[in-house]
C-alpha cells in the first residue's frame, strides 16, 4: 500500500511536464496540467473500479 502515496505526485509532475512541453506561458501550463491530472486520475480509477469489479464478482 506504501507505493500508492507516491501516485498523486507522479501525476501532478507527469502532467507539469507534459503541459509544459506543449506551452509556454504558465497559465496554459497550469490549466492545461490540470486537464491532464483530471484525465489520468480518472482513467486510474476507471481501471481501478473495473479490476475491483472483475476480482469481486469473478
Amino acid at each position: 500500500m506504501s507505493i500508492y502515496i507516491h501516485l498523486p505526485i507522479l501525476i501532478v509532475v507527469v502532467s507539469l511536464v507534459y503541459s509544459a512541453t506543449r506551452h509556454d506561458n504558465w497559465n496554459k501550463i497550469l490549466h492545461e496540467a490540470l486537464h491532464w491530472g483530471f484525465r489520468m486520475t480518472s482513467f486510474l480509477v476507471a481501471i481501478g473500479l473495473i479490476l475491483f469489479a472483475l476480482s469481486t464478482f469473478l
